[in-house]
């Protein structure tokens, strides 16, 4: 608990920037509250999905680090590679911050959205653009610390940044009347605040050390040259790229069908699942340190040839999920009856939220004890197998929504998506516990020593 607990405050502050948008814009903006809150959704998935595709960087770093220090990995070469993943997250960054400047109107058309709606929406994603370098490089210096078990001043880092959005939103939104616009520069404040921070941090635990030593030769080597970090550097995290960016993508496109069926059904449904949609996001995020944990912990008794301590942890985190499942999704359904009114004052808004309070409570039990599983496959770098079991329920999910699209009319259709997205999380929460604990699959965690007394065996036979 003494790691979980910092890392949950951590996890759970982050989306409060989200959230915090959401309940200004919806009860500042007057009459055109829905408008705004619709053009916050489809915002989403461009300011918000396009950090998390790059999530490899991150999950990448978090198994790189916490290996490195289980198996005690020269302090040079482990920062090699930490300073070969930032460098991608920096490059990403600047790509991805001038694809969303230059490029804001094309992919809001490719979200089909029109009218005021995309007007706001646009004004929103190209401020947000600008703090993508912000966003990934935070997000990565905070993995590193977490891959060492310090969640103490990743939360103290995160939780500046939240206050300064707070006053932000307050300033902007509520007394400057800037509405979607103001809070995205509030939220862009927000975040370079936050890189600072944790930047700080990072020089006073001596692990800023860049670029590395080992860059400049034997001397010889500009400062420019030396910046560029090398093949072997790189490659660590690039590793992670394959498999943990198809599994986030498939994440995404299920989120984003989300927000494109909602605005299909009219402002009304689609400023709803705005605040469903943050609710939602910000609630299974209480499952995220669990994944983190696994990477985290797991390492040191995967390495090891007996793999008991190994299935013990596993079990243990198995445990916390089911528990912060039923926590969790308890906390979510009062939150949307009794809460709902934070966010917007808008009485259809509500009604429609309330309409889908039993099939997302489901989804968010579902989603958090698929996550106490997950960081156990990707610390036993079962990547392979999570690709696999995301790409056929993938296709499970595209089935399911476009039978939906041709048997469902009308405000129905946005409850049966959600009870479509539980049963997308129970049924890979259901086959990784299988997978796990060697039920009709073999095993993750088995021992090795019994391994090559199989082998042995089947030799001698």
């Amino acid at each position: 608990m003494g790691f979980c607990a910092p890392l949950l405050a951590s996890n759970l502050i982050s989306p409060l920037l989200t959230m915090t948008d959401t309940a200004f814009v919806g009860r500042c903006a007057g009459e055109a509250s829905a408008v705004a809150l619709a053009a916050l959704g489809v915002s989403t998935p461009l300011t918000d999905y396009s950090v998390s595709l790059f999530a490899f960087i991150t999950a990448g770093l978090t198994s790189i680090v916490s290996r490195g220090v289980a198996s005690g990995e020269d302090e040079d070469e482990l920062n090699g590679k930490v300073y070969g993943a930032l460098f991608i997250a920096g490059a990403s960054s600047l790509a991805v911050g001038a694809l969303l400047l230059a490029r804001t109107d094309a992919l809001l058309d490719l979200l089909s959205v029109t009218g005021e709606v995309k007007t706001i929406a646009a004004g929103y994603t190209r401020i947000r653009g600008l703090a993508m370098p912000a966003a990934f490089l935070t997000a990565s210096a905070y993995a590193t610390l977490v891959a060492r078990k310090d969640t103490v001043g990743p939360l103290l880092c995160v939780a500046l940044a939240a206050v300064v959005n707070f006053v932000g939103d307050y300033l902007m939104v509520a007394v400057f009347k800037t509405g979607a616009a103001g809070a995205a520069w509030a939220t862009t404040a927000s975040l370079y605040t936050g890189l600072i921070a944790i930047t700080v941090l990072l020089h006073r635990r001596g692990l800023l050390k860049f670029p590395p030593r080992q860059n400049f030769g034997d001397g010889s080597r500009s400062f420019l040259r030396a910046m560029i970090p090398t093949k072997a550097q790189m490659a660590p995290t690039m590793a992670f790229f394959g498999p943990i960016t198809f599994l986030v993508a498939a994440l995404l496109a299920i989120y984003t069908t989300q927000i494109l069926q909602a605005n299909s059904l009219g402002v009304t449904v689609s400023a709803a699942h705005r605040i469903a949609a943050t609710l939602f996001s910000f609630t299974v995020l209480c499952g995220d340190p669990l994944v983190q944990a696994g990477q985290a912990f797991m390492p040191e008794h995967i390495i090891t040839p007996s793999k008991a301590n190994a299935r013990k942890m596993a079990m243990i985190l198995f445990q916390f999920g089911l528990f912060t499942a039923a926590t969790c999704s308890s906390g979510f359904a009062a939150c949307c009856y009794l809460c709902a009114g934070v966010f917007t004052t808008d009485a259809a808004v509500i009604a429609q939220l309330h309409s889908v309070v039993l099939p997302m409570s489901a989804a968010v039990s579902a989603n958090i004890i698929s996550k106490s599983l997950y960081g156990v496959m990707v610390a036993a770098r079962a990547l392979n197998f999570l690709a696999g079991l995301t790409a056929i329920g993938l296709l499970g999910f595209g089935a399911a929504m476009s039978y939906l699209n041709t048997h469902v009319f009308g405000l129905a259709k946005y409850s049966y998506i959600w009870w479509i997205t539980f049963a997308y999380y129970g049924l890979a929460s259901f086959i990784l516990f299988c997978r796990i604990n060697g039920i009709a699959f073999k095993s993750i965690l088995r021992d090795d020593r019994v391994d090559a007394a199989s082998k042995e065996r089947s030799s001698a036979s």
